[in-house]
């Protein structure tokens, strides 16, 4: 396997909003030249854009390398976007990033070995949010990034871990979507996944824990799920009796105490029925 780094800004030979500006991405991917004496030689992986949470202020390196690590194992080829945050940059700088990483999995897909309509995006709490963004894009907001215009790019499916989905009525949760928008942005609501549904959203897997504070799944994951269902869009919706907000692949490089490791042992199935979920609907590896 080879990992890469990329600068999406250079690129796409285009200017940063600001100084502080991130728009990196990070993968780790299969390469055929190096494994082709022992693997199938006509293999196809799928690809798995990563979008870690943090709250729109940090970007979790908890949920970076660790899902991309678990995702891998699965055949994926993965890659993390370590996008641009609040106070330096809002909306909708950090959803142009993830349009740029799309776009440039997009062009790159026969390089990577893969199928450019074979993309998944992942998100987690904030990043799910945005990944959820990434899924329900407007018309109006294509042209603000035209080369995924040009391309076609668009995500395959979604897996949503414990998401902010930005309730119809405000929960503890809307702050993350005024950390979004900015201070005196007078409705930050309107960010909310359950308003953008109609400008349609692929198969999606979500799950969440009962006992998550921070992104109740009563008002995030549950009703957004619900939704989908309304609307006769493949979709998982699983929630886990126990664990907090934040536990990302469930393994032991993302423990942060005791009970983690106890609550992470019950939710670790996750990661296999998310990829059984995508086989299901067309994102799976191919030998042909």
């Amino acid at each position: 396997m080879k990992v890469t780094n990329i600068d999406l800004y250079k690129y796409f030979n285009e200017p940063k909003p600001n100084k502080q500006a991130r728009g990196f991405l990070h993968g780790i991917f299969f390469d055929h030249d190096l494994d082709d004496l022992e693997m199938c030689p006509k293999r196809v992986h799928p690809m798995m854009l990563v979008i870690p949470g943090g709250g729109y202020c940090f970007v979790s390196r908890r949920e970076a390398n660790p899902v991309c690590l678990a995702f891998a194992n699965e055949g994926f080829n993965c890659f993390w976007l370590d996008y641009s945050i609040s106070p330096y940059s809002h909306y909708p700088t950090m959803l142009i990033e993830a349009m740029m990483a799309l776009t440039y999995l997009h062009k790159k897909a026969k390089y990577f070995h893969s199928n450019p309509k074979q993309i998944a995006v992942s998100g987690f709490s904030a990043g799910g949010h945005l990944a959820g963004m990434l899924g329900t894009l407007s018309e109006e907001e294509k042209t603000l990034f035209p080369p995924l215009l040009k391309s076609g790019a668009k995500a395959a499916a979604l897996v949503l871990g414990y998401p902010v989905i930005g309730p119809l009525e405000k929960d503890c949760s809307s702050q993350y979507l005024g950390i979004l928008m900015g201070e005196g942005d007078p409705n930050p609501d309107r960010m909310s996944l359950l308003r953008r549904l109609d400008n349609g959203i692929p198969p999606t897997y979500i799950w969440s824990t009962k006992e998550d504070t921070t992104v109740p799944p009563d008002t995030n994951a549950k009703p957004f799920a619900e939704a989908l269902k309304e609307r006769n869009i493949p979709c998982l919706y699983r929630l886990y009796e126990h664990g907090p907000h934040g536990l990302t692949s469930c393994d032991p490089n993302t423990y942060l105490a005791k009970q983690d490791h106890r609550d992470a042992d019950a939710a670790r199935g996750w990661i296999r029925e998310a990829v059984q979920f995508l086989a299901s609907n067309g994102v799976a590896v191919i030998d042909r």
